[in-house]
């Protein structure tokens, strides 16, 4: 619940029944943790982009059969590294190695294996669905599927059930659908995900991202952020600057700005 404020009129009367109608803004500690789960939602991102571009950057109207066996050559030849083979005529096996992430694929190292599934057209377009199998990337690992559908204007749907094991061993179930595609080298996206940590649930809408699929966060847009103490709180994203990708937040008693360096450390540079 997004918390509101009281109109002049029924002030005094709320103030004397229930103590104050405005509620506390965020404390800074909130604003810190908010942009923190931000960067372990990027640390996710980044690997269903990197694997999305990779398995779905296809003319979808072949048949199923087609779209396979394209997929199937196509990422042989791009990632020598990996091992590519057919489960079906519909299905294509990507095996990146096990043990240390060493199978590059564009500016990331990968371990473990996916499989691509092409379908017919549903009602939403083409479909292809992507599972994680023991994936591991910079660190971060990935479990799940991502269900991918193309439309207008060279952009894609993505919708992702997954897991995140991050660096410093959380585990995070996150649920997003998100509108993207790549346009001038920055990935522009709109859409939400919804995730849980120990301090309860956490949504974030996505609104006008475009970043660098290798930064941290983007270099603008807006992230809001609803905790699970019912605050909102909005992040602007403003651009690379020394320390890092800066970012704006509101929802506290005044604007807060923080970096995001290229590792996800977030560097705190107090009120604005």
């Amino acid at each position: 619940m997004t918390p509101r404020r009281c109109t002049l009129a029924a002030l005094a009367l709320t103030i004397a029944q229930l103590g104050g109608c405005v509620p506390e803004p965020a404390s800074v500690v909130e604003i810190r943790s908010a942009v923190s789960e931000l960067v372990d939602q990027g640390r996710a991102m980044a690997i269903e982009h990197a694997l999305v571009n990779l398995t779905t950057n296809l003319d979808p109207t072949p048949s199923p059969a087609a779209l396979a066996a394209a997929v199937q050559a196509s990422v042989a030849a791009a990632v020598p590294c990996a091992e590519v083979s057919a489960a079906d005529d519909t299905t294509v096996l990507i095996d990146f190695g096990a043990g240390a992430a060493t199978c590059s694929v564009g500016d990331r190292s990968f371990a473990g294996a996916l499989r691509v599934s092409f379908s017919e057209p549903t009602p939403d377009g083409r479909l292809a669905t992507i599972s994680f199998v023991g994936l591991n990337s910079e660190g971060s690992g990935l479990t799940g599927t991502m269900r991918v559908t193309w439309g207008v204007d060279e952009t894609r749907r993505v919708v992702s059930e997954v897991r995140l094991d991050t660096p410093d061993l959380r585990q995070i179930e996150i649920q997003s659908d998100r509108i993207q595609r790549t346009y001038r080298g920055a990935l522009q996206i709109d859409g939400w995900h919804r995730w849980q940590t120990l301090l309860g649930r956490w949504k974030m809408e996505l609104r006008g991202w475009e970043q660098d699929p290798t930064a941290p966060v983007p270099d603008r847009g807006i992230a809001d952020i609803a905790t699970p103490y019912e605050h909102d709180i909005i992040l602007d994203f403003t651009g690379p600057r020394a320390e890092g990708q800066e970012l704006r937040a509101n929802g506290g008693r005044r604007d807060h700005v923080f970096a995001v360096a290229a590792d996800g450390e977030i560097i705190d540079l107090g009120d604005d």
